[in-house]
């Protein structure tokens, strides 16, 4: 599994980098979303 990340990302650094885009879009996506929901439900 190692040897798989290796291929991707160049180094432990960008690796970690990566991970908390992932994290920080998925909350954006969240908020998102529930403002939507919140914006539709009281129109």
């Amino acid at each position: 599994m190692n040897d798989d990340f290796e291929k991707y990302y160049e180094n432990k650094e960008a690796d970690e980098d990566s991970k908390s885009d992932a994290r920080v879009i998925t909350i954006l996506i969240t908020v998102l979303v529930v403002a939507a929901t919140f914006w539709v439900a009281n129109q």
